[in-house]
């Protein structure tokens, strides 16, 4: 069997659609049994040896003839192929376009048209960048330069907790970096996880972004002002910690430094006493809208909160109140 290049999809006539369409989900039916295959499709098929050439061309030099993005389409298909996937190209063979989607992956068992979306997905090298903007709106494919997979599902979450506490006024002493309090209300680390004690003693030391979300609350006075001395030290980037942390708090779950991990906060949805602290949840990372990320970025984020039992969440601030709260996740198909 036979396929013929036309305006960009490969053209397959005699039993195509009963063959490849109906039975196994490659291709878009047109008149009779001719079949429409997206030049991914085409390659597979090709490769499977169910296509002898395509206007005489074998699987190496149709491959060879196509579009620099093609390999990492082609690794993409045939990998979850391999997995027992059914999937359909996003564009030429199926008359739709996307910016950003490649592929509608069903689920196991189902096939296009009707079958069970369980992803859509983008395909991007290990080289190349996305903006931040932009997670959240599919599953992402990374093909490295070996060919190997990586699977990341993007997904905007709104997270939520469990305590809302704010201490009884107290009054703090601003220092460099951090603002101290002397001999607190005992409620104040206890119930609320605000800050660290000195040890031996019952002076308690918050950060800059804990003091700052305590003097709006009412709950804090100083000596000084927190918001610009977090501003001094930060820039820009303080404020947009600060939203963060303030509505974190806000929806219930208590944000504590992320430092030893590399993100700005950890994040607990609960906890029990200070003594019997429950597990962190999320690590939280602070971008701008404007932030692209490369591909390794993403990566190393993701790697780092597994390798501590956390989530990556990455909180996307636009210089308003709007917060996006996008959770990247590595999956295997």
């Amino acid at each position: 069997m036979e396929g013929h290049l036309s305006g960009g999809v490969v053209v397959v006539g005699e039993d195509a659609k009963q063959r490849f369409h109906d039975s196994r989900g490659y291709g878009i039916p047109k008149k009779g049994n001719e079949i429409e295959l997206d030049p991914v499709e085409a390659a597979h098929l090709l490769l499977r040896g169910d296509l002898d050439n395509i206007d005489g061309m074998d699987f190496i030099q149709f491959v060879s003839a196509q579009k620099p993005d093609f390999s990492a389409q082609f690794s993409t298909y045939l990998d979850l192929r391999f997995r027992g996937f059914h999937l359909t190209p996003v564009g030429a063979s199926n008359n739709l376009s996307s910016s950003n989607i490649d592929f509608t992956v069903y689920e196991r068992g189902t096939k296009p048209p009707d079958g069970v979306v369980k992803y859509e997905l983008r395909v991007i090298g290990e080289r190349s960048t996305i903006p931040a903007d932009q997670l959240g709106e599919h599953t992402l494919a990374v093909v490295d330069e070996e060919g190997e997979l990586t699977y990341f599902n993007t997904t905007e979450i709104e997270p939520n907790g469990k305590k809302q506490f704010l201490p009884p006024p107290s009054q703090g002493i601003l220092l460099t970096d951090k603002v101290l309090l002397n001999n607190p209300d005992s409620t104040f680390h206890k119930e609320g996880f605000f800050g660290q004690h000195i040890p031996n003693t019952p002076h308690i030391q918050l950060s800059l972004v804990e003091a700052a979300y305590l003097c709006n609350c009412g709950s804090l006075s100083t000596n000084g002002n927190v918001l610009h001395q977090g501003r001094k030290i930060e820039g820009d980037l303080f404020d947009h910690r600060l939203s963060v942390y303030t509505v974190l708090r806000k929806r219930g779950l208590i944000p504590k430094t992320g430092f030893k991990f590399g993100f700005d906060f950890r994040v607990y949805q609960d906890f029990n006493t200070t003594e019997n602290v429950l597990h962190s949840e999320y690590l939280v990372k602070v971008i701008k809208s404007k932030h692209v990320f490369s591909t390794k970025e993403l990566s190393l984020n993701v790697r780092l909160a597994v390798g501590v039992r956390k989530r990556t969440l990455f909180a996307i601030v636009d210089g308003s109140s709007n917060i996006r709260w996008v959770l990247v996740e590595r999956v295997t198909p």
